[in-house]
Parts: structure tokens; C-alpha cells; sequence
């Protein structure tokens, strides 16, 4: 009896991720509106509007692979809202800064996720229940 509560319950929570997943897989991963970022994209800009940031440090920050980290940060950098600097003591060590497209871009995807967020929230609320 016990066995089967506990697979009742298993049952329960692997449909409560899949309506997560359902519902949060869309705003993840949709490019941001009016501009040609992703979410993942969008955090690493976040994190660079403060300070000039290493992918060690982004890999660290983000919790992510480096080589998710470096996939983005090429994309970001073809796209011109992201720039490159090598430390002068060390022309090996690399740390990315925002360009001002960047900040505009980081700024307007600021703006849509105060306006989304608390929706998804809510609707993320509705499923924990």
C-alpha cells in the first residue's frame, strides 16, 4: 500500500514538471521581442551590465557549462552587443563588457519581463498547489 501511495505521489509531481516545463520552456527560449536574443543570451548581458566579466566567472555566475557560456558569448559578440578585451598583463585572459546595443537591448528585454513576470508566476504558482 505504501509502495503505491508513493508511485501515486511520484505520478503527481512528474506532471506538475511537465506542466512547469510546458510553461516555461516557451518564454525561455523565445527569442526576446524586437531584438535577436535569447533568455540565455539576455542573462549574460545582465551580468555584464554591472562589470567586465570572465566565462569562468559567467560559467560560475549562471550555473552553466563553460561551453554553453562560450556559445553564447560568440553569438553575442557577432551581434555587436558584447565586446572583447584582453588584460594587458595576460593577453590570454579575456573579459567581455556590454556595448551600448547591448545595454539597450538588456534594457528592453528589463522592461518585458516586468510586464510577463508576475503572470508567469502566478501561472507557476497555480501548478505548485
Amino acid at each position: 500500500k505504501r509502495i503505491m501511495m508513493e508511485a501515486k505521489k511520484l505520478a503527481v509531481d512528474v506532471e506538475r514538471i511537465h506542466q512547469l516545463n510546458s510553461l516555461l520552456r516557451p518564454f525561455i527560449k523565445r527569442p526576446s521581442v524586437g531584438d535577436t536574443i535569447t533568455f540565455e543570451q539576455y542573462r549574460i548581458l545582465h551580468e555584464l551590465v554591472a562589470e567586465k566579466i570572465s566565462t569562468s566567472e559567467l560559467s560560475r555566475r549562471l550555473n552553466v557549462g563553460q561551453s554553453m557560456v562560450s556559445i553564447q558569448i560568440s553569438r553575442l559578440l557577432n551581434g555587436g552587443f558584447i565586446k572583447d578585451e584582453t588584460l594587458p598583463t595576460d593577453r590570454r585572459y579575456h573579459v567581455f563588457q556590454i556595448t551600448t546595443q547591448g545595454r539597450r537591448v538588456e534594457e528592453h528585454v528589463n522592461d518585458a519581463l516586468e510586464v510577463e513576470l508576475p503572470e508567469l508566476m502566478k501561472q507557476v504558482n497555480t501548478i505548485l498547489k
